[in-house]
């Protein structure tokens, strides 16, 4: 497999890997547009189980990010995102350091605003957390932040084996309950979104399984508003029943955020998102002009564009391979482009064909000089044998030597083609032998 998966998706740089799948920079030439494309194998189950779930979720909100399109080729299949590339919650707080608290409130209203939508629908997430929060990025503008990551949601209306002994989550975003086999809820996403709000304020903490301890929150609270604090430790109360149960409840009591007023990190530098990725290569498409994928010595597999193996899908100034996407097949202003290469003929035709004007006029001439050939000599045969016959039938034995002597030789062919014009009846009778010869009558003639 080349730079194309599914005749549509064209790849052209990595922006992730792991143990599932790789998710990769990419043009999609239905929608015309640039997206992101995670490439996931089939053939272990638990991850073609998060895919056939995440393709199934689709949601037109503005702070939710799930799959728009998907596709299956062999082994592998690749599911299509709209790109959202201001990086994440993690490596925001990761990176430049905590957020100051009007940053958490605005960023939590929004990851709440997604849940809502998520609940109202019969879904439940399962695996909020800073990582699977992504920004657009708009530099210092109001901050969007989508959750994404669908693999392990699953439906209110779907059947649940609660008694596998299986947890699904990421440990420390998991309310306690579910370490005890309790079937998924809308309050579990809920307090995950309480742990991001903690992690948010904090920076990276220690995080382990099971309720938070008294002090635990105490010592992360500290120096929080009381109307934050109260809505966080509602969020991650160890009991279920003491918990938000719906998110619309949860963005009520928030604090409010004026519009415009600037948000910043705990240390007062400004809160910006801007694009993570590389600029776009000269020529991938999405650039200023019609782009073109990149040709490889080597057509990488879609083992090792999975595995990320494969760095970048394009390059300057290539041309288009032959699966490519349709904009890569555009026809210039001096005439039509081929789009892939054409087709080779046998050596040895195409040495013949090259010697003419057109390809096989060698090998019909040479078909015309041998019927010729052969003609001649079957009119000269036929011609000797038609004289021998006559002579038979009409002469007698010393005539038949007479005439048989004036018999002209065989390298005459106009002679012999008088004698098929006048004696056409020859040709279909056999020959007879002297002594058999009827003597021709007054009518022979």
């Amino acid at each position: 497999m080349a730079d194309v998966i599914v005749g549509r998706f064209a790849l052209i740089d990595l922006i992730a890997k792991g143990g599932s799948g790789s998710v990769w920079r990419a043009w999609d030439s239905k929608a015309q547009e640039l997206c992101a494309a995670k490439v996931l194998r089939q053939r272990d189950s638990a991850d073609l189980m998060r895919f056939v779930r995440e393709k199934g979720v689709s949601f037109d909100h503005p702070h939710l990010l799930t799959p728009y399109g998907w596709g299956a080729e062999d082994e592998h299949v690749v599911i299509a995102m709209p790109l959202v590339s201001g990086g994440t919650l993690e490596s925001v707080v990761r990176k430049r350091g905590k957020l100051a608290e009007p940053a958490v409130v605005v960023i939590l209203d929004q990851l709440l605003d997604g849940l809502a939508h998520v609940h109202a629908e019969g879904w439940i997430h399962r695996d909020v957390k800073p990582a699977n929060i992504m920004f657009e990025p708009r530099g210092g503008a109001h901050p969007a932040s989508r959750l994404a990551d669908f693999g392990i949601a699953v439906h209110e209306s779907d059947v649940r084996f609660t008694h596998v002994g299986m947890v699904n989550g990421t440990p420390g975003y998991m309310a306690p309950e579910l370490f005890s086999m309790a079937e998924p809820a809308p309050s579990h996403d809920l307090y995950a979104a309480g742990v991001v709000a903690l992690v948010a304020l904090n920076g990276p903490i220690k995080l382990h399984d099971g309720a938070f301890r008294p002090d635990e929150l105490s010592q992360y609270l500290r120096g929080v508003t009381p109307k934050l604090s109260a809505v966080i430790r509602r969020l991650v109360a160890a009991q279920p029943e003491d918990r938000y149960q719906d998110a619309a409840a949860v963005r009520r009591d928030l604090p409010r955020v004026p519009q415009g007023y600037p948000l910043t990190h705990a240390d007062g530098a400004p809160l910006e998102f801007h694009d993570t990725l590389e600029p776009l290569p000269e020529n991938a498409p999405g650039a200023a002009r019609p782009e073109r994928p990149a040709p490889q010595v080597a057509p990488s597999s879609l083992e090792a564009i999975r595995a990320g193996q494969v760095q970048q899908g394009f390059s300057s100034g290539s041309p288009s391979p032959q699966t490519g996407p349709q904009w890569a097949r555009q026809t210039p202003p001096g005439g039509p482009v081929h789009s892939g290469p054409q087709f080779s003929p046998h050596p040895a035709t195409a040495t013949q064909t090259s010697t003419g004007p057109t390809g096989g006029s060698g090998a019909g001439h040479r078909s015309t000089l041998i019927a010729v050939g052969l003609g001649v000599v079957a009119a000269v045969v036929l011609g000797a044998i038609t004289a021998a016959v006559l002579l038979m039938i009409f002469g007698d034995g010393s005539g038949a030597s007479a005439s048989a002597a004036s018999v002209p030789p065989a390298s005459a062919p106009t002679t012999h083609s008088l004698v098929l014009e006048h004696q056409p009846a020859a040709l279909t009778e056999p020959a007879m032998p002297a002594s058999d010869a009827v003597p021709a009558g007054p009518g022979a003639v």
